[in-house]
């Protein structure tokens, strides 16, 4: 595959580069492409796979592009990723089937591990692609040896039947012939890396190919019987030796794989198989088999496996930096509380001696305070072990919590927040910490997107998923929603496709991890995070979390 590439297409401003720097972070690599390019790229043989997003499509010469597909070798189905929208941006799902062929459709918004996933998906595809090439390759050239082997012999065998007819005089000769072709049969057999061995019916083995000396260092002749047991591992000689009495007994192919000490006494992993010859009758006649070495493919599959697991540490590392947003993303609106509730009691201590609020305004101080710690406990042992704690809680006291922590900022800037809970909901499986965090961030930016505003007002609702909306949120049965209105400006159509992308973010400091978080932390409970437009202007968030089962 040396020389082939992963190429991105996509027309809005960097999102191309944007989708080659995330795969490249994955180790993925990826090159910013135009439509003729990838075109030449797919005529010349050297396209791995593309990433295109919809709105693209129109910059394709589909003339062209259709030619270049129809044109490719036999072996070759180039894969492209389309990243599209609900509406597929104008197309049919039929017609860009129809056109691309081996196209994998990934919705967007789309998450940057399951777009890593999906390029190395199509890469690995592309190398078996080409070791599918080598493989036709290699059997054309196979095959053509074998109808020259064919015709030779079929040639042979006129010549040995002229040669009988004609005289005994001619029979040195066809003898001779017979010998070159016998010799030619042992140096093939010679030459393959499978030691060949036949069993008699009863499965005792009556002979073995000449390279088992080489492999084992044992004479071939020790190895007939049940000799060659004595070079199978201890550990699987028991497996192995019933798993070749059953294909006896059953007159079913054989395979197995197993260890076997070669030459240099260390143990390597061989396959062997075998099948049986009958006779006209049906009874066995004799047993052939080869015996492969394999170890090679083991051991790669081993590195590969700790290969991924290495991948996966790395993610989690990866995770680290995102956590280490997370808190100072989290902590700034319960510590901003904690100081205003301790400003507050100092100028409640300089006008009155009376105590009773002091007490109250320091306990609220101490709940934000013991609340900042949780959010840091939870989030360390998140880091350090990907744990959190889900208990039974009230859906209606989690959001009272959340909007006592939200109103102190909402009415430092004017900001009316109201409450509409529907009663008697059912208690529900979460990390309180968690989704109160989610349902603060949320708060907090209608805080912020309702400034300067003439009457703003926020409410909060929760009431149980509709069957109506079942579709969208998944079943409705035990399934509970919690909506944040604000009657401000909305969001702007042009963000909306990606408002839960990590590091989108529309304020000028922010880091754009606030809303990505939140879908994270309301997926890990199984429900889903949203967004549509308020009705009479504003925007609406919500987010959908599961009953505890009855």
């Amino acid at each position: 595959m040396t020389g082939e590439r992963l190429l991105v297409i996509a027309p809005h401003g960097r999102d191309a580069q944007v989708i080659v720097d995330r795969l490249g972070v994955a180790g993925v690599v990826a090159q910013v492409a135009g439509a003729d390019e990838i075109v030449a790229a797919i005529e010349a043989s050297a396209l791995a796979a593309a990433i295109i997003a919809d709105e693209a499509m129109t910059r394709f010469d589909l003339v062209a592009l259709a030619a270049a597909l129809a044109a490719q070798p036999s072996w070759s189905d180039c894969a492209f990723l389309l990243l599209t929208r609900r509406d597929f941006g104008g197309w049919t799902r039929a017609q860009i089937t129809a056109l691309l062929g081996n196209v994998t459709m990934l919705e967007r918004p789309l998450r940057a591990d399951a777009l890593v996933s999906a390029a190395r998906s199509a890469l690995r595809a592309r190398a078996r692609q080409h070791k599918a090439q080598a493989y036709i390759a290699a059997r054309e050239v196979a095959e053509a040896q074998v109808r020259a082997l064919a015709a030779d012999l079929e040639n042979r065998v006129v010549v040995r039947t002229r040669a009988l007819s004609r005289a005994l005089a001619d029979r040195q000769a066809i003898e001779a012939q017979l010998r070159e072709s016998e010799a030619n049969y042992r140096f093939t057999v010679e030459l393959s890396r499978q030691i060949p061995w036949i069993a008699d019916r009863e499965g005792r083995l009556v002979n073995a190919g000449d390279n088992w000396h080489d492999v084992t260092g044992l004479a071939r002749d020790g190895a007939l019987g049940a000799g060659w047991q004595a070079s199978v591992h201890p550990d699987d000689l028991v497996f192995f030796d019933v798993a070749w009495r059953e294909s006896v007994a059953a007159l079913t192919p054989f395979e197995c794989e197993f260890r076997l000490r070669k030459a240099c006494g260390s143990y390597a992993w061989f396959r062997s198989r075998a099948a049986p010859r009958l006779d006209a009758a049906g009874a066995v006649v004799r047993w052939y088999g080869t015996l492969e070495d394999i170890d090679a493919r083991r051991h790669s599959e081993v590195r590969l496996a700790q290969t991924q697991s290495d991948l996966a540490n790395m993610s989690r590392l990866s995770a680290m930096g995102t956590m280490a947003s997370t808190l100072a993303h989290e902590l700034n609106q319960p510590l901003t509380a904690v100081v205003n509730y301790v400003r507050g009691s100092r100028r409640l201590l300089e006008g009155s001696d009376e105590q009773a609020p002091v007490r109250a305004a320091l306990i609220e101080a101490d709940r934000n305070a013991v609340r900042a710690g949780e959010i840091v406990r939870r989030v360390r042992a998140f880091v350090a072990r990907g744990e959190v704690q889900r208990l039974p809680e009230s859906l209606n006291a989690l959001v009272r919590e959340a909007y006592a922590v939200a109103r102190i900022e909402a009415r430092s800037t004017g900001v009316f927040i109201r409450l509409d809970l529907h009663p008697g909901l059912p208690e529900v499986m979460v990390d309180r910490i968690q989704v109160q965090q989610v349902l603060t961030n949320l708060l907090r930016n209608a805080t912020e997107a309702l400034a300067g505003r003439t009457a703003p007002r926020i409410v909060v609702s929760t009431a149980p998923v509709s069957a109506s909306r079942a579709s969208t949120t998944g079943p409705a049965a035990n399934l509970y929603e919690v909506t944040v209105r604000d009657n401000g400006a909305g969001v702007p159509d042009s963000t909306q496709a990606r408002l839960f992308d990590t590091f989108n973010t529309s304020k000028p400091n922010g880091m754009g991890v606030g809303l990505s978080i939140c879908r994270t932390i309301i997926e890990a409970h199984g429900g889903h995070i949203w967004h549509r437009p308020a009705r009479g202007g504003g925007a609406v968030f919500g987010f959908t979390l599961v009953a505890v089962p009855e």
